[in-house]
């Protein structure tokens, strides 16, 4: 039996909120389970970048919105965003290394959406 749910659909309808609730419901449940999912950051009512967030509550920048001026660094842009990709990296690849056959169904990410939104 298939245990891999892809979220997806527009900004704002509650992708984030229901991965939230998902993911207390399995760990209130004992249901062992280990992920990242995305969350979108505003400023002033305007969505400025996500974070990476990961199931055990640690946080990092994935993009921010381009600024005007250049930096010395390579930058990873999609769209109007500039990846943290050393931020990303960090809290993510990790994860993704720990993945095994026995515990790969008990991963959740929100990649999809977050590919979605940073492309708008």
């Amino acid at each position: 039996m298939a245990k891999h749910v892809f979220l997806t659909g527009p900004p704002g309808i509650g992708k984030t909120t229901l991965i939230q609730k998902a993911t207390e419901a399995l760990k209130t449940s004992g249901v062992p389970i280990d992920g990242f999912y995305t969350e979108e950051v505003r400023e002033g009512g305007r969505r400025t970048g996500f974070d990476v967030v990961t199931l055990s509550g640690r946080r990092g920048i994935l993009s921010r919105v381009r600024s005007g001026s250049s930096t010395a660094r390579r930058e990873y842009c999609v769209g109007q965003y500039v990846v943290d990709l050393p931020s990303f990296e960090q809290l993510v690849l990790p994860l993704l290394r720990n993945i095994t056959k026995e515990n790969r169904d008990s991963i959740l990410q929100d990649v999809v959406t977050a590919a979605q939104n940073c492309l708008k």
